[in-house]
């Protein structure tokens, strides 16, 4: 494994989900040298501050583009470079992968829990599987707080499509949600 080595690389997605999300897509030169593990994650350097923020990848390992989902929180260091100055373009450096929750080999039955962008880690897990043609039994239970902050339902459903043993549900806390389940995770 890489450790924790710094990779450079340039901002080539910059995707709105929902009012709430960003889906952040960078690309560095280096992808061949860059491994991780489904679920591991990278301290991203925020442009043009002295910060850094920690983000699970959603990609695949085998993914060339590397993909993060990022919340938008009022007055975030991140949320305000993604929101007022990001563009695509725009060179970026992160640190990693770090982390000890990935995906371990195994033919036992899964079940995921996900809330928010904590949604991360768990496509990238779901990408694995999928890139492996795996028939490993999945459940996964996805919650939100709000119909904001659910995003790539449509990238589930692809996943489901082609995971023959996946099966799924998603879940919205606030009471005036439209989705079909309205509570906790812990409910479904």
């Amino acid at each position: 494994r890489t450790g924790a080595a710094t990779h450079h690389g340039t901002v080539t997605g910059l995707d709105r989900l929902s009012p709430t999300t960003v889906a952040l897509t960078i690309e560095i030169p280096d992808r061949a040298e860059l491994s991780f593990l489904p679920g591991q994650y990278v301290n991203i350097a925020i442009p043009g501050t002295s910060e850094e923020r920690s983000y699970s990848f959603s990609n695949g390992p085998d993914d060339e583009a590397l993909t993060f989902l990022v919340k938008l929180t009022p007055g975030g260091v991140m949320s305000s470079w993604l929101t007022d100055r990001a563009r695509v373009g725009d060179d970026i450096s992160f640190t990693g992968p770090h982390g000890s929750f990935f995906l371990r080999e195994s033919d036992s039955p899964l079940l995921l829990l996900a809330g928010g962008t904590g949604l991360a880690p768990i496509l990238s897990i779901l990408r694995a599987l999928d890139a492996a043609g795996s028939t490993r039994p999945m459940h996964l239970v996805y919650g939100a707080t709000t119909d904001d902050d659910v995003v790539e339902l449509e990238t589930i459903v692809r996943l489901a499509a082609s995971l023959p043993n996946l099966r799924w549900d998603y879940c919205v806390a606030d009471p005036d949600t439209r989705a079909p389940n309205q509570g906790y995770v812990t409910s479904l």
